[in-house]
């Protein structure tokens, strides 16, 4: 029993120290990265206010930093030694693909720190955007049963349908219940922080609103129909664009290899080989790689030019 409680108690002491250190090194990293490259690191700030990462600006770049240097040793010694000891490669040959691949990887894990950011604030513009036209119609329906604006966001806080406009809309909240803001300092806040220039636009028209004593019902009437119209030229917009990626996936996915099999049909018959393979081998090629990857690739593409609904 009392081995056992001095074990426990050396594991926590040990736990301890190995997060002190951790910390320790963060700070370190962190001072590193801010005075080493300010330029490469500038965008950073903004982009992590604006995604709402819950993480302060020193922490995420000494995160970003200490873990680009530790997946460099590490990748760097467990490919050195499955090289030389497992593989059996030549030791400079080892030593030269190791650094080039820990190289490699590490660079891979800093870029992706540094764009995280930014994929944040994208997902989160696009989910604002998507759902501000039924957010704002909603607002004006709450609006003109004569509540006040602070109420107004405090019940739009806890309708999750609206993804991040709810999220928006309780750091609206938490600043007057929180911070003992007024609710035109709390939306402009929020508004200065806000990825979507058109949400950025309807908060300071609220706060103008309510600062010049006008009807706010009638504001967020009119800005409803407004997004609403929007909404319905992106849609309209985007099947235009639709029908001219179905005369194009025609031409290229349908008719294009229909003509590539039909010419490497008659050439099988006549003899031949193409780009040095025998025609049958370029036809099992572009019927079961090519036709199927340039599907997928068009299927993706479509997937990510898409807008939200």
């Amino acid at each position: 029993m009392v081995l056992s409680m001095k074990a426990d108690m050396n594991i926590r002491a040990l736990w301890k120290k190995a997060k002190d250190l951790y910390k320790k090194s963060i700070r370190f990293f962190a001072r590193f990265g801010i005075k080493h490259f300010p330029n490469y690191l500038k965008p950073i700030k903004q982009e992590i206010e604006q995604s709402n990462l819950r993480m302060v600006y020193e922490t995420y770049v000494g995160k970003m930093f200490f873990f680009t240097f530790l997946s460099f040793f590490l990748i760097f010694d467990w490919m050195l030694i499955l090289l030389v000891f497992v593989a059996g490669v030549e030791p400079t040959t080892s030593l030269i693909g190791s650094l080039l691949f820990s190289l490699i990887t590490s660079l891979i894990i800093l870029v992706t720190f540094h764009s995280y950011p930014f994929q944040k604030i994208s997902s989160k513009k696009s989910s604002i955007e998507a759902v501000m036209p039924f957010a704002i119609n909603h607002m004006a329906a709450i609006s003109s049963s004569g509540v006040p604006p602070y109420v107004m966001f405090k019940l739009l806080r806890d309708i999750k349908e609206y993804e991040e406009i709810s999220n928006e809309a309780k750091v609206i909240t938490r600043n007057v219940e929180t911070f003992g803001m007024d609710i035109t300092s709390a939306i402009k806040q929020v508004a200065s922080r806000t990825p979507s220039d058109e949400f950025r636009q309807f908060l300071f028209g609220i706060v103008s609103t309510i600062d010049t004593g006008g009807s706010l019902t009638q504001y967020l009437k009119n800005a409803a129909k407004e997004a609403l119209f929007n909404y319905r030229l992106k849609r309209e917009h985007y099947l235009s664009t639709l029908s001219t990626y179905a005369d194009l996936y025609t031409a290229v996915m349908i008719a294009a290899p229909l003509f590539f099999i039909s010419i490497l049909s008659v050439m099988s018959l006549i003899g031949g080989r193409v780009m040095g393979m025998d025609i049958t081998d370029a036809m099992k090629i572009g019927v079961y790689g090519v036709i199927p990857m340039l599907n997928t690739i068009f299927i993706l593409f479509l997937h990510f030019t898409q807008p939200r609904v």
